[in-house]
C-alpha cells in the first residue's frame, strides 16, 4: 500500500480514469483525437490490470446516434 491506498482502490480509480477517457474519445472532434485518447484509456487500463488483475474494464457507453439527442 502507497501513500494509504490500496492496490484494489488504485487499479478502480485507474479503470475509472480510463472510462472517462473512453466516453471523451466518443465525443471526439478529430479522428487523431479519439484514437489519442483511447489510446490513454489502454494504458490506464494496463496500469490498473497490473495492481489488481481482477479488476474490470469499464466500457464507454455507445455514442448517440442521428436518432437519438448526445
Amino acid at each position: 500500500m502507497i501513500d494509504g491506498v490500496s492496490p484494489q482502490d488504485a487499479a478502480e480509480g485507474l479503470r475509472d480514469q480510463a472510462a472517462s477517457c473512453r466516453r471523451l474519445a466518443a465525443r471526439a472532434r478529430t479522428d487523431a483525437g479519439g484514437v489519442a485518447l483511447r489510446a490513454v484509456a489502454d494504458q490506464f487500463d494496463t496500469d490498473a490490470r497490473r495492481l489488481n488483475p481482477m479488476s474490470e474494464r469499464r466500457d464507454a457507453p455507445a455514442p448517440p446516434t442521428k436518432d437519438q439527442p448526445a
